[in-house]
């Protein structure tokens, strides 16, 4: 699988080359609208998968999207990322060579990444694919683009949730990690992680950190707090290092320090922590048997048609084609 770890990919920068849908003209190598329409059509369920997986993780690379729904393909060169891109519901994301060699395309880069378009929203587009509005709303919250597009930090987080799904996790990537959310309480805000690990009976959340700024340690004062909230008991709090080269060190140090004296967070470095590693304080967190959610819409629709007098209601569910996948 891809490594996002390797600094090979990452010697202009932290960011990768893109092409985007809404402002660049299309490559030959993509189908046009009206055939990539047809086909995505023809596929829905496997359209509705791949952007879930988008929207959740910001920025994800083809192979990791793979090891989170094997239903997706891991080549980039596969069929379903180029319709998708094809029908502008993806921008794709190439690393940016320094050495003068060509390597922009699926077929000539070290790998490709996709993202969510970040110029324009997605959601009339799916509407004429003729995804209902539960596939619609199943794939993330919010208006439905690229937001927050930081390429290496999210390509980390992508892994990181790859990594915990072997290990028995379900996971929710950052779209849907929302401090109102996790407390289920509107007062908490819309800040949150950018990755959850849900267990049976705990919930781990990660924060992936590549500075030591000022904000640091606000917001390790905001988790105080949130970890105080009633809905919380069972709340870990995950700070990792991601930082570069020599520098990474004195991240780590850092957090391990904030950490000491708050017995709900822990610290530890990405890389290691994605190899198999432990947290510096040893913490080794078991998922048990998570159980995902499925029909979710089953008791909002009976309890309604008792209140609307609508007595088939409680038959609503689910569209067939959603059910037995976790998108988070």
């Amino acid at each position: 699988m891809f490594d996002a770890f390797d600094e090979s990919w990452w010697s202009a920068g932290s960011a990768l080359n893109w092409w985007d849908s809404r402002v660049a003209d299309p490559p030959a190598w993509l189908p046009d609208r009206e055939k990539a329409g047809a086909w995505l059509e023809r596929h829905a369920p496997v359209t509705g998968a791949a952007l879930a997986l988008i929207r959740s993780h910001r920025t994800c690379e083809t192979s990791q999207l793979h090891e989170l729904d094997p239903r997706l393909p891991a080549d980039p060169r596969s069929t379903l990322w180029m319709m998708l891109a094809g029908m502008r519901l993806i921008d794709l994301g190439f690393p940016i060579n320094v050495n003068g060699r060509g390597g922009w395309g699926p077929k000539n880069a070290g790998f490709m990444a996709v993202r969510l378009p970040v110029h324009h929203a997605i959601d009339p587009e799916l509407r004429r694919l003729g995804l209902t509005p539960a596939e619609i709303a199943d794939i993330g919250p919010g208006p439905l683009r690229g937001q927050r597009q930081y390429d290496r930090h999210n390509l980390i987080c992508t892994g990181l949730a790859v990594r915990a799904r072997r290990d028995g996790w379900l996971t929710a990537g950052e779209a849907w990690c929302r401090f109102d959310r996790i407390c289920d309480d509107p007062i908490m805000g819309h800040g949150g992680p950018d990755l959850a690990l849900i267990g049976e009976g705990l919930l781990v959340c990660v924060e992936l950190t590549a500075s030591t700024g000022q904000s640091l340690e606000t917001k390790f004062r905001r988790w105080d707090r949130i970890l105080d909230h009633p809905a919380c008991r069972n709340t870990h709090v995950l700070w990792l290092s991601a930082g570069r080269g020599d520098g990474n060190t004195g991240i780590l140090e850092r957090l391990d320090g904030l950490c000491a004296a708050r017995s709900r967070q822990h610290a530890g470095d990405a890389a290691s922590v994605m190899a198999g590693g432990f947290m510096t304080d040893g913490w080794t967190p078991s998922p048990g048997i998570p159980v995902p959610l499925d029909g979710w819409t089953g008791h909002d629709m009976d309890r309604l048609g008792r209140v609307f007098g609508l007595p088939n209601a409680a038959s609503w569910r689910l569209p067939e084609r959603m059910r037995g996948h976790w998108h988070g």
